[in-house]
This record gives C-alpha cells, structure tokens and sequence, in this order.
C-alpha cells in the first residue's frame, strides 16, 4: 500500500503541472486578460488602463519572460525571495530551507504564493482573500455532504430491498426531480416561499405564528460570532446542496445494492437463515459501497464547484462567491487560485477513493 501511495502522488504531482500550465496558458491569453491588457496600453499608451493592473501582471506572471519559461518562473522564482510592505519595509517572502548541501529559496505558486489581488481588493494577497472564505465553504459543503449521506444510505438500501414497491416508484420519481431540478432556481423558489413571503406576511398580517428563514448571508450584522445563527443562515443553502446530492446518491446506492443482492454470496446467508438486518449490513451493503464511495469521493470537488451558484443565489459568502466575483471582474490571480485548488481537491480526491476501497474491502490490496 506505502509503495502505490508513493507511485499514485508522483502521478498526481504531474498531473498537477500539467493542470496548473493549461489553466496558467489560458487565462493569459483570454479576452480581457493579461496580455490583452499590455498590448492594449503598447498599442495606444494614451488610453487609460491601470497601471497598478500592468505592474501586477508583469511581476506575478513574469510575462517579460519568454513563454513558456515564464510559467515555469511562475510556478518557482528563486529570484523572488522578498516584497516591500509598507513604504520602505522589506519583509520575507516564500520559502528558504536547507536539505543536506542545498538551500532552497523562493517563492511561487508552489511555495502557495499566487499573487494579489489586481481588481477586487487591489494589493490584498490571494491566498489571504480565500483563506478568510474557506471555512464558510467547508461549512456548507460539508454539512450538506453529511446530511446527504445520512439520508441517501438508508433510502437508496429500502428502496432497493422492496424493489416496485411505492416507496421505490416514489424514490426513483423524488431521484428524476432532484437530478433534473437547477440549482439557482431552486435556491429562488426557496428564498421567495420560505424567506420571503413569510417574512411578508408575519410584518403585514400579524402572523407570528408563522416562521421564516434568512434568505441568505454568513449571519445577521453584528451576530457573525453567533453559532447558532450561523447556523441558522445555513438551512437554505445546504438544503439546496443536499437535495441534488440526495437525488443522485440514493439512485447509486439503490442500483448498487440491488446488483450485491442477486449475488450468490447474499442468497446463501439468506439460505443460512440469518436475520434480514445481518444480510444486508454485513454481506450486503459493505461490497455495496464500493461503487458509492467512488461517487462521493469524487464529487467532493464537484460539491465546492457548485457552491459557486448556491453561494451566489443566497450571497454566501464563500469561495465560490469570491470565485464568481473574480470571473466578472477579470480578477486573473484568484481565477488562476480557485483552479488550480479544484484540480488539487480531484486529484487528491481519486487518491482517497483507492485508498476507501481497500479500508471497505479486504480483499483489494494494491502491490
């Protein structure tokens, strides 16, 4: 297992450089981008273009460099080692370690430099804006995650064991809906039912009895470091999150299980007369979970994606709202940020799924 985990992080490093030089090649070129805005103020220097936004996209990206050394400069300068801070504060910058002989100084996207901010928050670093937002990220996605799964299991396994049955035809329909339902108009039709026209109604018509959520945000001004109405803000969005997820994962529960339950395997622990709830959580369900754990590892990624709608419907503020942000501002350096974190989190993603399935079935070793 050590040596396949070695083997697979080797694989996953250059599946990352090769990820990181794609997203690095496009977005220099893209419309509005970098380079447009350099030649942009070469070809007609009278036109007004942000001279901060030039200096930042010369000296992050090194495009005075020829291509593609330049990403390579950008992905490690050993020239870089400090910043000023300041007026005239000259501070560290990167990383500067010895290893045996070497000493290794700079900085760089792989030191986890990825710039500032050019529209945003001018001279904010990047990684400062995201780490602020992350946790709200996490917050959401894991939590809808949990909630999912918690309710995805039991469905997807009594919808498979009473196959036909009313709940089953009644899961499969609850499945086509969820899957084929989008997500920003969910988010609306909830804000407008359940925030909203209550809220209306409670102020207009005196109906107290009548509860109403937040339609969105971190927590009420002046509450963010109240956990309970954090938590309180977070109904919507991860009702959303977790109603698409529970659609899809009930259905791969449903279809694997029922797969695991036409197994000889399984007929012979019914044959042997052993209890319904033995067969199916002993025999049953753990060769079930392998196709499951695939889905769910793999989505992991996917959940942070698409936060980016849901954060933006209810004005969550997460990094999938900075990242939406940063798309209509022409922001390059959070872009390029939010990317290359993605790639990170799928990569990382299929490295945990091998390593679930050998914890949920003995009989996979890797050599």
């Amino acid at each position: 297992m050590t040596t396949y985990l070695i083997r697979r992080l080797i694989q996953g490093f250059f599946v990352l450089v090769v990820a990181s030089f794609v997203i690095y090649s496009i977005l220099i070129i893209t419309p509005g981008g970098p380079m447009d805005q350099i030649n942009e103020i070469r070809q007609d220097p009278s036109k007004h273009v942000s001279k901060y936004f030039i200096d930042q996209m010369l000296q992050r990206y090194k495009l005075d460099k020829p291509y593609p050394l330049n990403y390579l400069v950008w992905l490690f300068d050993p020239s870089e080692t400090s910043e000023i801070q300041g007026i005239d504060t000259v501070v560290p910058k990167g990383i500067d370690v010895t290893i045996g002989p070497w000493r290794i100084r700079g900085s760089g996207v792989l030191t986890g430099d990825f710039g500032k901010s050019v529209n945003m928050a001018k001279g904010v670093a990047v990684m400062d804006m995201i780490g602020s937002r992350i946790g709200f990220t996490l917050a959401l996605t894991i939590t809808a995650l949990t909630i999912s799964l918690l309710i995805a299991l039991p469905i997807g396994i009594i919808s498979a064991i009473r196959q036909y049955s009313r709940m089953d035809y009644a899961v499969t329909a609850f499945s086509f809906v969820g899957l084929s339902m989008p997500t920003f108009w969910l988010g609306l039709m909830l804000i407008i039912f359940l925030a909203v026209l209550p809220k209306l109604w409670h102020q207009q018509n005196g109906w107290t009895w009548l509860p109403y959520l937040p339609p969105g945000y971190i927590a009420d001004t002046g509450q963010e470091g109240n956990v309970a109405n954090r938590v309180y803000h977070l109904v919507l969005p991860v009702a959303v999150l977790a109603f698409v997820s529970i659609a899809g994962y009930s259905r791969f529960v449903r279809s694997s299980m029922l797969e695991v339950l036409r197994q000889d395997y399984v007929r012979t622990a019914w044959a042997k007369g052993l209890s319904q709830r033995v067969v199916i959580l002993r025999h049953a369900l753990r060769n079930a979970l392998i196709p499951v754990i695939t889905i769910v590892t793999l989505s992991l990624p996917g959940l942070v994606a698409g936060a980016i709608v849901t954060e933006t419907v209810f004005s969550y503020a997460g990094m999938g709202q900075l990242f939406a942000k940063s798309v209509f501002q022409l922001d390059i350096p959070i872009v390029m940020a939010f990317l290359v974190i993605i790639t990170t989190m799928i990569v990382i993603s299929n490295i945990l799924a091998d390593v679930l399935y050998a914890v949920t079935d003995p009989r996979i070793r890797y050599s």
